[in-house]
């Protein structure tokens, strides 16, 4: 019997419970290993935009992690990195050393600068950093259609897939119990920051056509916490802060919609998006209001799960949460078509399949 194949996965963006980032490097790696991999994670401790540590610990942190990693590469057959400009590294030695590199894009390099804006000034260097990468990758897999031709362009070669984000279907699914939260609710799941649209949901709550009895619920955390701090007076707003992620599926379940409001700051949208919170509000079977951006409103409309608004529109969201709570009727309808398509389509075991006939086809034949 051959041994089973082993896999490094490496993320120079710290994984912290709650955020995106670790469910995603979490599912994928547990959807791999039903595959049959065996998977080890390499990641840093010190980094992210959340951290309160100076570039130098950083800087550290990646050096640490590339290192440990170095020293035991050839024990993998290939390594699987979270796209990250200071991985340039690894990725140089993995290629001196033969083993195949798989690049996943979740953005363009300029949203460094959208994150820290002090860092604009330097986009030319991270672009090439990026690009270099890519150009030596056996293979690049990107989470939207539009990364992915973007990705061409940037990288130079055709070796590239799109394979989106998803839901864990057994967490998150229609069926088992409710939060606790008395009446209607419209719910956000998220991380506080501007390109989610925090101001302009909060702005929402306050249009005429918003309605009277239905509340606005956010879950998360971040650097635009401030702004629903300052909105707390309102007895329509509750703000749970971070939540266990077995929690949200509860949270979801109760809620009249869930927001997926992303907006085009800066352009960082401009090529797509695919949140994790569009796929797990659909898997519990309710309807999401969704931001007109690509990728993210095709889904939408393709399984006739929800409603698409202007992005930035804060009459828009009122109007639409005003819309489902009129028709509870073809609101479960659309919350169900959700559920369908994720189930059929969208599942982490789904996309960690897809990971895995790439990862297979970049490791070479003895």
């Amino acid at each position: 019997m051959s041994r089973p194949l082993r896999l490094a996965y490496l993320s120079l963006e710290t994984p912290r419970p709650g955020q995106a980032s670790q469910t995603h490097i979490d599912e994928i790696i547990a959807s791999l290993r039903q595959a049959g991999w065996q998977v080890e994670l390499f990641a840093t401790t010190r980094g992210g935009a959340s951290a309160h540590t100076s570039f130098l610990q950083r800087l550290l942190d990646y050096g640490r992690v590339q290192l440990t990693l170095t020293r035991c590469l050839r024990e993998f057959d290939a390594v699987f990195v979270r796209s990250h400009f200071m991985a340039l590294p690894l990725a140089l030695w993995a290629r001196w050393r033969k083993v195949p590199i798989v690049q996943e894009i979740n953005g363009k390099p300029a949203d460094i600068g959208v994150t820290y804006p002090a860092l604009k000034p330097f986009s030319p260097l991270f672009a090439w950093l990026y690009r270099t990468q890519y150009r030596m990758a056996g293979h690049l897999v990107a989470v939207t259609e539009g990364l992915s031709q973007w990705a061409r362009g940037f990288a130079g070669h055709d070796r590239i897939s799109t394979v989106s984000n998803g839901a864990n279907t057994d967490l998150f699914r229609p069926d088992g119990p409710r939060a606790d939260i008395p009446g209607r609710y419209v719910v956000f799941v998220g991380g506080l920051v501007a390109w989610h649209g925090i101001g302009t949901m909060l702005a929402a709550l306050q249009e005429p056509a918003w309605p009277a009895d239905v509340k606005l619920v956010i879950v998360g955390d971040g650097v635009e916490r401030g702004k629903v701090e300052a909105a707390k007076a309102d007895p329509r707003l509750l703000w749970l802060g971070r939540q266990p992620y077995d929690a949200v599926p509860a949270l979801l379940r109760g809620a009249l919609a869930a927001l997926c409001v992303i907006e085009d700051q800066d352009g960082r949208s401009a090529a797509g998006v695919a949140p994790l919170k569009l796929f797990e509000a659909m898997a519990c079977g309710i309807p999401v209001i969704a931001s007109d951006l690509p990728f993210q409103a095709e889904i939408v409309r393709q399984a006739d799960a929800g409603l698409v608004v202007p992005p930035a529109s804060p009459s828009a969201i009122a109007m639409a949460a005003r819309t489902l709570g009129e028709a509870p009727a073809k609101a479960g309808i659309l919350g169900r078509n959700g559920a369908v398509y994720v189930a059929r389509e969208a599942s982490w075991r789904q996309r960690g399949a897809e990971i895995d006939r790439i990862l297979r086809a970049t490791i070479p034949a003895n």
